[in-house]
Formats: structure tokens, sequence, C-alpha cells
């Protein structure tokens, strides 16, 4: 009699199924007796399975948020005490013929955006990197560096150019150092001592 899928005559076992024996690997082929099918992946699972840190957004999060509010008036702070004591035109962007609150209020926001931004690249740096500290601090290098450098390349007095890029340069690298070591800290706290 030919083989059926409820197995031969005489036999307790049912026949092999042609697909079983095609696509299973023969460590995994041998089943143990008294063994549930979910049983023989509870060991795979604990091994790959990683215990995933508990990432610290609440910490990043309060911290660019208070960095975005502080740096933004202090920004508009010293534009309005550079535009009206010293007569430097800060930002050089704003130009010579905008009022003081226009040219304060920009720039304000221009930090404030710029700040928030920069909280949420850490975010998923966080989320996705394997290093998110060192590649933060790579890539807000990079942009405040940039950041420092474009007003001095703008028409415009020469102080005003140097100012803006000293504004900008500080206050930048102020929030890169303020967001890498919350991060840091909060990060070796939750792993604790070893």
């Amino acid at each position: 009699m030919p083989d059926s899928s409820f197995g031969r005559p005489g036999r307790s076992r049912p026949a092999a199924r042609p697909w079983e024996r095609s696509f299973r690997c023969p460590s995994t082929a041998v089943r143990g007796r008294g063994e549930a099918p979910a049983r023989r992946f509870e060991e795979f699972v604990a091994l790959h399975a990683e215990d995933e840190p508990e990432l610290p957004l609440r910490q990043l999060w309060w911290t660019g948020l208070s960095c975005a509010v502080g740096g933004s008036l202090l920004t508009f702070a010293a534009v309005f005490a550079l535009r009206g004591m010293f007569g430097i035109e800060v930002p050089v962007f704003a130009g010579t013929d905008v009022a003081v609150e226009g040219a304060a209020t920009s720039y304000a926001l221009c930090v404030l955006a710029a700040t928030v931004q920069g909280t949420a690249l850490m975010h998923l740096l966080l989320a996705g990197a394997a290093r998110p500290v060192r590649a933060f601090a790579f890539i807000g290098g990079l942009a405040v560096a940039l950041m420092a450098v474009v007003p001095l390349l703008l028409n415009g007095p020469p102080a005003a150019r140097v100012v803006t890029a000293g504004i900008n340069l500080a206050g930048g690298s102020a929030v890169v150092v303020l967001l890498c070591a919350v991060v840091s800290a909060s990060m070796a706290f939750r792993r604790g001592p070893r």
C-alpha cells in the first residue's frame, strides 16, 4: 500500500511530510518526546533577547526644553543690550534697518527652534545609534562650527559679524555639552555601578 498522510498500515506514527523534511535544520528536526513545540524556542529567545536599557527621554526633553527657553531668553536680552547700549547690529542676518524688537525676537526664535531640533536629534540617536552621545557630539560640533562660520561670511559691519559668530558658538556649544552630559550621566546612573 502506498504511504498516506495518515500513516502506513501497521505503524503508529504518521509518515513525515516532505515539506517538513526539506526546510528544517537537522538540529531542530530531532524533537524530544515530551517537548512542546513552543518550548523549543524559549532558549533561542532567551539567548538573543537583549535587556533593552531604559532610555533617559524624560531627562533629555526636560533639559532640551529648559535650554531652549533659557537660551532664547538670554539671546533676546543680549540683542537688546548689544543694540541698545553698544550700537552693535546683532544679529548680522537681521540687517541694520530692522527694529530692536524684531531682531531680538527673530534671533530668539531661531535659538529656540535649533535647540528643540537638537534635542529631537538626540532622541533619534538614542533610539537607533550604537553610541548616541558620541554621534550627537560629532554632529552637534559640526553644526556649531558651521553656525559660527556663516555669520563671518555675511555682509555687514565687522563687529556685528564677530559678535553674532561668538553668540552662536557660545550658545551652541553650551547646548551640545549640556545635552551630552545629561544623557551620559543618566545612562550611567541607570546602568549602576559595575
